[in-house]
């Protein structure tokens, strides 16, 4: 249901951005000013995330800074999470009316969660060594691509990207590993979908 408010909004920025015929003016920003914005649906770092981030001058590499929040009914607790994502795009392929494609994106995360049901280091009554993983970090990778265009938003020429993620965690890779008989690729990839929103 989510993927279609994205579309949607897709679609009505790159119709409003054809129809301005301006001059565009230059951004003039400071160097640690974030280049662009993110909002992103499901992705294992909550139910909805979104932040700033940084572009590479060559265009191929992302980071980014995602605060996330997954409501109650959908994970038992009320999370809150922040997250740091770094997506590397090898390839983009310019077409037609200023719409690229890049069809290949790698990229991890490192994810952490706020709680008190949440441990960095597991309590001492614990045997050593006992759990070797801290409850409150996650780390995981993705493989996704992206659809994007170039639009005019108050007389500055902006990037406008629609993004998708097939993404898994240690936890679940690990479960995966020790349990082929039992659980497929699907058991432990989720999709994610995104929506970048340049400066």
């Amino acid at each position: 249901m989510m993927y279609k408010y994205f579309l949607l909004l897709f679609l009505l920025l790159s119709v409003a951005a054809h129809s301005q015929n301006m001059q565009l003016s230059k951004p003039t920003r400071k160097w640690y000013m974030p280049d662009h914005l993110k909002l992103q649906f499901a992705g294992n770092i909550g139910f909805l995330s979104g932040g700033p981030g940084y572009i590479s001058r060559n265009k191929t590499l992302e980071t980014d800074l995602l605060f996330g929040f997954l409501p109650q009914k959908f994970g038992g607790d009320a999370l809150i999470t922040i997250t740091g994502k770094t997506t590397y795009s090898p390839w983009r392929i310019p077409l037609k009316n200023t719409y690229y494609i890049a069809p290949l994106s790698l990229g991890f995360y490192l994810s952490y969660t706020f709680g008190p049901q949440f441990d960095t280091k597991w309590p001492a009554y614990y045997p050593k060594g006992y759990y070797w993983w801290a409850t409150s970090f996650r780390p995981g990778a993705y493989i996704g691509g992206k659809v994007g265009r170039d639009v005019v938003v108050n007389n500055r020429k902006r990037g406008l990207e629609l993004y998708y993620e097939l993404g898994t965690y240690d936890l679940l890779l690990i479960s995966y590993v020790q349990n082929t008989k039992y659980l497929k690729p699907s058991d432990i990839v989720s999709l994610s979908l995104g929506l970048k929103l340049g400066f």
